[in-house]
């Protein structure tokens, strides 16, 4: 069974860019991976990212496992 979501450090690899770069872009809306859920609505410390393998394999051409 497929994982429900990845973390930026699972999915840096197949982008080849690195977990700051993804996380950072998901914030601003520049890349459209899932979730990134900001500390101030979800009452969190830090932000919390859920990518999802079908948006990213769609990115990179990929096929989800």
């Amino acid at each position: 069974m497929a994982k429900a979501y990845m973390s930026p450090e699972e999915a840096a690899p197949l982008l080849g860019i690195s977990p700051k770069d993804i996380r950072r872009n998901m914030r601003n809306g520049a890349l459209d991976l899932g979730l990134a859920l900001d500390p101030k609505k979800t009452g969190r410390k830090n932000w919390k990212f859920k990518i999802y393998p079908a948006k990213l394999y769609k990115i990179t051409g990929g096929q989800e496992q």
